[in-house]
Protein backbone atom coordinates (compact mmCIF):
# COMPACT_ATOMS: atom_id res chain seq x y z
CA UNK A 1 0.00 0.00 0.00
CA UNK A 2 1.51 3.75 -0.96
CA UNK A 3 2.42 5.63 1.67
CA UNK A 4 0.26 8.81 2.28
CA UNK A 5 2.66 11.64 2.11
CA UNK A 6 1.02 13.67 4.68
CA UNK A 7 -2.21 14.90 6.23
CA UNK A 8 -4.51 17.96 4.75
CA UNK A 9 -7.05 19.82 7.21
CA UNK A 10 -10.25 20.50 5.13
CA UNK A 11 -12.68 22.91 6.80
CA UNK A 12 -15.47 23.86 5.45
CA UNK A 13 -20.29 22.99 6.06
CA UNK A 14 -20.11 22.43 1.95
CA UNK A 15 -19.93 18.93 2.21
CA UNK A 16 -20.17 18.47 -1.70
CA UNK A 17 -17.12 20.47 -1.72
CA UNK A 18 -15.46 18.08 1.46
CA UNK A 19 -16.65 14.81 -0.16
CA UNK A 20 -15.10 15.51 -3.60
CA UNK A 21 -11.81 17.28 -2.12
CA UNK A 22 -11.46 13.74 0.39
CA UNK A 23 -11.83 11.68 -3.15
CA UNK A 24 -9.63 13.51 -5.46
CA UNK A 25 -6.81 13.47 -2.79
CA UNK A 26 -7.19 9.96 -1.85
CA UNK A 27 -4.19 7.81 -1.84
CA UNK A 28 -1.82 10.48 -2.10
CA UNK A 29 -2.70 12.11 1.54
CA UNK A 30 -4.52 11.55 4.61
CA UNK A 31 -7.39 13.99 5.02
CA UNK A 32 -8.91 15.36 8.31
CA UNK A 33 -11.70 17.45 7.73
CA UNK A 34 -13.99 20.02 10.36
CA UNK A 35 -17.18 22.05 9.96
CA UNK A 36 -16.45 24.43 12.46
CA UNK A 37 -13.79 27.04 13.58
CA UNK A 38 -13.85 25.14 17.01
CA UNK A 39 -12.99 21.65 15.53
CA UNK A 40 -10.36 22.63 13.53
CA UNK A 41 -8.46 25.13 15.98
CA UNK A 42 -8.33 21.26 18.24
CA UNK A 43 -7.23 19.38 15.03
CA UNK A 44 -4.67 22.36 14.78
CA UNK A 45 -3.36 22.35 18.16
CA UNK A 46 -3.15 18.17 18.29
CA UNK A 47 -1.60 17.48 15.17
CA UNK A 48 0.57 19.27 11.91
CA UNK A 49 -0.53 19.04 8.74
CA UNK A 50 0.98 19.98 5.32
CA UNK A 51 -1.75 22.24 4.41
CA UNK A 52 -5.44 23.56 5.73
CA UNK A 53 -7.80 24.05 3.24
CA UNK A 54 -11.01 26.37 4.55
CA UNK A 55 -13.78 27.63 3.31
CA UNK A 56 -14.64 31.48 4.15
CA UNK A 57 -17.48 31.26 5.99
CA UNK A 58 -18.20 29.15 8.79
CA UNK A 59 -20.98 28.96 11.53
CA UNK A 60 -18.55 30.41 14.00
CA UNK A 61 -15.23 32.23 13.25
CA UNK A 62 -14.57 32.59 9.24
CA UNK A 63 -11.82 31.03 7.53
CA UNK A 64 -9.72 34.02 7.39
CA UNK A 65 -9.97 33.87 11.94
CA UNK A 66 -8.24 29.89 11.16
CA UNK A 67 -5.85 31.32 8.81
CA UNK A 68 -4.77 33.66 11.53
CA UNK A 69 -4.48 31.22 13.85
CA UNK A 70 -2.46 28.44 11.40
CA UNK A 71 -0.40 31.86 10.66
CA UNK A 72 0.64 31.75 14.80
CA UNK A 73 0.42 28.18 15.71
CA UNK A 74 1.73 26.47 12.90
CA UNK A 75 4.27 29.07 10.76
CA UNK A 76 5.04 27.72 7.26
CA UNK A 77 1.99 25.46 6.81
CA UNK A 78 0.17 26.69 3.63
CA UNK A 79 -3.45 27.51 3.90
CA UNK A 80 -5.77 27.30 0.76
CA UNK A 81 -9.04 29.98 0.91
CA UNK A 82 -12.20 28.65 -1.08
CA UNK A 83 -14.38 31.38 -1.05
CA UNK A 84 -18.51 31.20 -1.98
CA UNK A 85 -17.79 34.15 -4.52
CA UNK A 86 -14.90 35.90 -5.76
CA UNK A 87 -14.26 38.75 -3.75
CA UNK A 88 -10.87 41.28 -4.44
CA UNK A 89 -11.56 42.46 -1.31
CA UNK A 90 -11.28 38.59 0.27
CA UNK A 91 -8.66 37.83 -2.20
CA UNK A 92 -6.05 41.10 -0.68
CA UNK A 93 -7.36 40.57 2.70
CA UNK A 94 -6.07 36.56 2.15
CA UNK A 95 -3.09 37.21 0.59
CA UNK A 96 -1.82 39.33 3.53
CA UNK A 97 -2.51 37.22 6.07
CA UNK A 98 -0.81 34.87 4.43
CA UNK A 99 -3.02 32.72 2.21
CA UNK A 100 -0.98 30.66 -0.21
CA UNK A 101 -4.09 30.98 -2.85
CA UNK A 102 -7.74 31.99 -3.05
CA UNK A 103 -10.07 30.04 -4.68
CA UNK A 104 -13.49 30.57 -5.44
CA UNK A 105 -16.76 28.11 -6.66
CA UNK A 106 -17.06 26.46 -8.71
CA UNK A 107 -14.17 24.77 -7.81
CA UNK A 108 -12.41 23.55 -10.40
CA UNK A 109 -10.92 19.97 -9.01
CA UNK A 110 -8.09 18.92 -11.11
CA UNK A 111 -6.78 22.71 -10.89
CA UNK A 112 -7.14 22.68 -7.34
CA UNK A 113 -5.21 19.19 -7.30
CA UNK A 114 -1.85 20.96 -8.95
CA UNK A 115 -1.88 24.11 -6.86
CA UNK A 116 -2.41 21.74 -3.76
CA UNK A 117 0.39 19.43 -5.13
CA UNK A 118 2.60 22.64 -5.82
CA UNK A 119 2.18 24.82 -2.83
CA UNK A 120 3.22 21.68 -0.08
CA UNK A 121 6.18 21.27 -2.75
CA UNK A 122 7.19 24.88 -2.13
CA UNK A 123 6.80 24.96 1.60
CA UNK A 124 8.30 21.82 1.63
CA UNK A 125 11.40 23.23 0.09
CA UNK A 126 11.37 26.66 1.94
CA UNK A 127 11.67 25.12 5.59
CA UNK A 128 15.08 24.36 4.76
CA UNK A 129 16.20 27.65 3.48
CA UNK A 130 14.61 29.47 6.16
CA UNK A 131 16.29 27.27 8.80
CA UNK A 132 19.78 27.93 7.30
CA UNK A 133 18.70 32.03 7.16
CA UNK A 134 17.29 31.95 10.95
CA UNK A 135 21.28 31.66 12.29
CA UNK A 136 21.35 35.10 13.43
CA UNK A 137 17.87 36.52 13.86
CA UNK A 138 15.17 35.89 15.96
CA UNK A 139 11.89 34.45 15.86
CA UNK A 140 9.96 36.82 14.42
CA UNK A 141 11.65 38.01 11.45
CA UNK A 142 12.39 34.05 10.68
CA UNK A 143 9.14 31.36 10.83
CA UNK A 144 11.09 28.54 10.75
CA UNK A 145 12.67 29.28 13.99
CA UNK A 146 9.81 30.16 15.62
CA UNK A 147 8.64 26.81 14.61
CA UNK A 148 11.53 24.69 15.56
CA UNK A 149 11.03 26.44 19.02
CA UNK A 150 7.26 25.26 18.98
CA UNK A 151 8.06 21.77 17.96
CA UNK A 152 10.66 21.50 21.37
CA UNK A 153 8.39 20.92 23.93
CA UNK A 154 10.51 22.79 26.71
CA UNK A 155 9.77 26.54 24.74
CA UNK A 156 6.29 25.31 23.18
CA UNK A 157 3.70 27.38 23.69
CA UNK A 158 0.83 26.31 26.18
CA UNK A 159 -1.80 25.67 23.34
CA UNK A 160 0.69 23.18 22.15
CA UNK A 161 0.58 21.21 25.04
CA UNK A 162 -2.92 20.21 25.38
CA UNK A 163 -4.11 16.78 25.54
CA UNK A 164 -6.87 15.80 23.31
CA UNK A 165 -8.96 15.40 26.71
CA UNK A 166 -7.90 18.60 28.07
CA UNK A 167 -8.80 20.49 25.14
CA UNK A 168 -12.60 18.91 24.37
CA UNK A 169 -12.83 20.09 28.81
CA UNK A 170 -11.55 23.36 27.96
CA UNK A 171 -13.95 24.08 25.02
CA UNK A 172 -16.85 22.30 27.05
CA UNK A 173 -16.13 24.75 29.81
CA UNK A 174 -16.17 27.59 27.56
CA UNK A 175 -19.91 26.31 25.94
CA UNK A 176 -21.25 26.03 28.92
CA UNK A 177 -19.70 29.87 30.15
CA UNK A 178 -20.97 31.27 26.66
CA UNK A 179 -24.43 29.94 27.51
CA UNK A 180 -24.93 31.18 31.24
CA UNK A 181 -24.22 34.48 30.80
CA UNK A 182 -24.85 34.93 26.93
CA UNK A 183 -21.77 36.67 25.69
CA UNK A 184 -20.50 37.22 22.18
CA UNK A 185 -17.46 35.17 22.68
CA UNK A 186 -15.35 33.39 25.41
CA UNK A 187 -11.72 32.56 24.55
CA UNK A 188 -8.50 30.79 26.88
CA UNK A 189 -5.60 32.77 25.79
CA UNK A 190 -1.91 32.22 26.53
CA UNK A 191 0.48 34.94 27.24
CA UNK A 192 1.63 35.44 23.29
CA UNK A 193 -1.67 35.98 22.22
CA UNK A 194 -2.68 32.35 20.86
CA UNK A 195 -6.06 30.93 21.51
CA UNK A 196 -6.23 27.76 22.88
CA UNK A 197 -9.73 27.42 23.06
CA UNK A 198 -13.09 29.65 22.06
CA UNK A 199 -17.15 29.63 21.74
CA UNK A 200 -19.70 32.62 20.53
CA UNK A 201 -18.82 34.50 17.49
CA UNK A 202 -16.69 38.14 16.68
CA UNK A 203 -18.40 39.23 13.76
CA UNK A 204 -16.10 41.87 11.92
CA UNK A 205 -13.60 41.84 14.50
CA UNK A 206 -9.74 40.88 13.74
CA UNK A 207 -9.01 37.98 16.11
CA UNK A 208 -5.18 38.04 15.46
CA UNK A 209 -5.35 41.81 17.43
CA UNK A 210 -8.47 40.70 19.19
CA UNK A 211 -6.37 37.55 21.09
CA UNK A 212 -3.19 40.10 21.18
CA UNK A 213 -4.81 42.37 23.29
CA UNK A 214 -6.40 39.93 25.61
CA UNK A 215 -3.08 37.97 25.97
CA UNK A 216 -1.73 39.07 29.84
CA UNK A 217 0.40 42.29 30.32
CA UNK A 218 1.72 41.85 33.56
CA UNK A 219 3.53 45.21 33.92
CA UNK A 220 0.68 47.59 34.87
CA UNK A 221 -1.17 44.88 36.77
CA UNK A 222 2.12 43.63 38.95
CA UNK A 223 2.60 47.71 39.41
CA UNK A 224 -0.73 48.59 40.80
CA UNK A 225 -0.05 45.42 43.10
CA UNK A 226 2.61 46.60 44.50
CA UNK A 227 0.89 50.23 44.98
CA UNK A 228 -1.57 48.24 46.78
CA UNK A 229 0.63 46.04 48.80
CA UNK A 230 -1.38 43.20 47.21
CA UNK A 231 0.57 40.18 45.67
CA UNK A 232 -0.94 40.02 42.12
CA UNK A 233 -4.37 40.87 40.67
CA UNK A 234 -5.99 38.19 38.78
CA UNK A 235 -8.68 39.57 37.33
CA UNK A 236 -10.06 42.60 34.90
CA UNK A 237 -12.77 44.50 33.52
CA UNK A 238 -13.04 46.97 31.09
CA UNK A 239 -16.24 48.55 30.13
CA UNK A 240 -17.33 50.19 27.09
CA UNK A 241 -20.73 52.26 25.79
CA UNK A 242 -21.83 48.52 24.72
CA UNK A 243 -19.31 45.75 25.53
CA UNK A 244 -18.05 44.50 28.59
CA UNK A 245 -14.62 42.59 29.01
CA UNK A 246 -14.23 40.77 31.61
CA UNK A 247 -10.41 38.97 32.23
CA UNK A 248 -9.40 36.12 34.70
CA UNK A 249 -6.03 35.10 34.65
CA UNK A 250 -4.89 31.17 35.45
CA UNK A 251 -1.47 31.25 36.83
CA UNK A 252 -0.69 27.62 36.48
CA UNK A 253 0.50 25.40 35.34
CA UNK A 254 0.73 27.92 32.42
CA UNK A 255 0.11 31.71 32.13
CA UNK A 256 -3.24 32.32 30.64
CA UNK A 257 -6.62 34.25 30.14
CA UNK A 258 -9.91 33.59 30.14
CA UNK A 259 -11.88 36.55 28.16
CA UNK A 260 -15.28 37.07 28.16
CA UNK A 261 -16.90 39.78 26.16
CA UNK A 262 -20.39 40.31 26.54
CA UNK A 263 -23.18 43.24 26.71
CA UNK A 264 -22.98 45.96 29.35
CA UNK A 265 -26.73 45.01 29.91
CA UNK A 266 -25.47 41.46 31.44
CA UNK A 267 -25.10 41.70 34.98
CA UNK A 268 -21.23 42.32 36.48
CA UNK A 269 -21.98 40.07 39.02
CA UNK A 270 -23.31 36.77 37.25
CA UNK A 271 -20.14 36.90 34.75
CA UNK A 272 -17.65 37.15 37.60
CA UNK A 273 -19.35 33.99 39.19
CA UNK A 274 -19.52 32.33 36.12
CA UNK A 275 -16.07 33.18 34.80
CA UNK A 276 -14.22 32.22 38.13
CA UNK A 277 -15.92 28.65 38.19
CA UNK A 278 -14.77 28.08 34.60
CA UNK A 279 -11.31 29.11 35.47
CA UNK A 280 -11.07 26.75 38.10
CA UNK A 281 -12.41 23.98 36.62
CA UNK A 282 -9.83 25.01 33.33
CA UNK A 283 -6.90 25.39 36.09
CA UNK A 284 -7.74 21.98 37.10
CA UNK A 285 -7.63 20.32 33.92
CA UNK A 286 -4.56 22.04 33.20
CA UNK A 287 -2.74 20.61 36.41
CA UNK A 288 -2.92 16.83 34.36
CA UNK A 289 -0.58 17.54 32.12
CA UNK A 290 2.72 15.94 32.88
CA UNK A 291 6.05 17.62 31.56
CA UNK A 292 8.15 13.79 32.69
CA UNK A 293 6.12 12.18 30.04
CA UNK A 294 8.04 13.93 26.74
CA UNK A 295 4.95 14.61 24.00
CA UNK A 296 3.07 11.54 25.37
CA UNK A 297 0.24 13.88 26.29
CA UNK A 298 0.47 15.89 22.52
CA UNK A 299 -1.43 13.46 19.81
CA UNK A 300 1.41 14.85 16.63
CA UNK A 301 1.89 12.01 14.53
CA UNK A 302 5.73 11.74 13.40
CA UNK A 303 6.54 12.96 9.55
CA UNK A 304 9.29 12.10 7.23
CA UNK A 305 11.60 15.16 7.30
CA UNK A 306 10.42 15.47 2.75
CA UNK A 307 6.71 15.32 4.43
CA UNK A 308 7.15 18.03 7.21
Amino acid sequence: MKKPKGRILIVGQDRELITNLSEILEGEYLTVDSGTFEDALSEILLGEFQMVITETRLPDLSGMDLLAVVGGLRPGTPVMIIDDDLSAKSAVAAMRLGACDYLHKPVNYQLLLMQIERQIETASKLRPVAAADAVDLGDKAHPSRNRERQINRATRPATLLLSREQFETINMELSTLLGHIRAHFVGLIDSEGNLAGAAGTLEDYDLVLLTRALSIDHSATDTLARILDENQFHAAYLEGEYSGVYIVEIREPFLLSLAVICSTEVKPGMVWLYTKRAAESIAVALRTINHDQGDSNVNIPAMSPNSS
